[in-house]
């Protein structure tokens, strides 16, 4: 297989791109394209055994500013598939950091958290995962709470928990209802124990959150009035980082913001200038305490 001669030839035998052309008589772009494939599909890996980040100074930096336990960043690049990677990669590195063995881990609705699952490392630390609000309807991109507790599960040897419910429910009395239902009760109580908890943070622009989106303009507005500059597990806040409480939340069949306050090592994984306004809040008022994020936004946050 020429795709894995090029690469021995070049990382376990150290020729150079033109050498292996002479070798095999190819041309020198053709290695170059032959050991990009082979970085892509994994036929090899490139471990690099270096403890400092990347951006460490700014980590330093955002952790002292915001009185946050450990901040993660990753490299900001034009190419938005690159990026999401690297975010997914580091966010990974930075759950895989802070799980220990039988851990409970309480996951928020995400796609941010989805593609952590992805990048997740196999390791048998026997951890339990626990959904803290139900699931939304329709197309959510990878990101339903049952289909993420698995995804980790399955990478660390572990045990995943189904919360049987809606997300947003018809009404407040609908919602209480399935609050009072034995199996979500028991689901959520877990939760309410559990030592991490991993969640995106969304903004309030349109189209923001796989909450937000579901809602109606009236709803988004009535929102916004009642002054949410964000979202942590489909659980609004103001500037303050404070609940907003009213007809929406009382629909929300979850945690509520101070349950999941109280849960000891918050890690919150956001990025982008949209999440600014929802970032500086949940930083600020302690909402998580171990952040995620990319280098444009760090910097955007350092600055103020």
């Amino acid at each position: 297989m020429l795709l894995g001669r090029v690469a021995r030839m070049y990382y376990e035998h150290g020729l150079t791109h033109q050498e292996i052309a002479d070798t095999l008589g190819v041309s020198r772009i053709r290695v170059t394209r032959l050991l990009a494939e082979a970085r892509e599909t994994g036929v090899v890996e490139i471990i690099v055994h270096v403890e400092e980040s990347l951006f460490a100074d700014d980590e330093r930096d955002l952790a002292a500013a915001f009185g946050l336990r450990q901040v993660w960043i990753s490299p900001s690049v034009a190419d938005e598939q690159k990026a999401a990677r690297a975010f997914a990669s580091v966010g990974a590195e930075a759950l895989a950091a802070k799980l220990e063995p039988d851990a409970i881990v309480a996951l928020g609705l995400s796609t941010a958290v989805a593609l952590v699952a992805e990048e997740f490392p196999e390791q048998p630390l026997a951890a339990s995962f626990v959904p803290v609000a139900g699931s939304v309807s329709g197309l959510v991109n990878g990101a339903n709470p049952h289909e993420l507790a698995l995804a980790f599960a399955r990478r660390t040897n572990g045990r995943a928990f189904h919360l049987p419910a809606p997300l947003l429910a018809a009404s407040p009395e609908a919602a209480a209802a399935s609050l009072a239902d034995p199996g979500v009760r028991e689901v959520l109580e877990l939760a309410a124990r559990a030592d991490t908890l991993v969640a995106g943070i969304g903004g309030t622009a349109r189209g923001q959150g796989l909450l937000l989106s579901s809602l109606g303009d009236a709803e988004r507005e009535r929102l916004l009035a009642d002054g949410a500059v964000g979202d942590l597990a489909g659980r609004f806040f103001d500037a303050d980082g404070e609940a907003v409480h009213g007809a929406l939340d009382a629909r929300v069949v979850g945690l509520g913001l101070d349950e999941l306050r109280a849960i000891p090592n918050r890690l919150g994984i956001a990025r982008g200038e949209t999440k600014l306004a929802a970032l500086r809040t949940a930083l600020s008022s302690g909402l998580v305490n171990l952040l995620v994020t990319d280098s444009d936004t760090a910097r955007a946050l350092l600055a103020g």
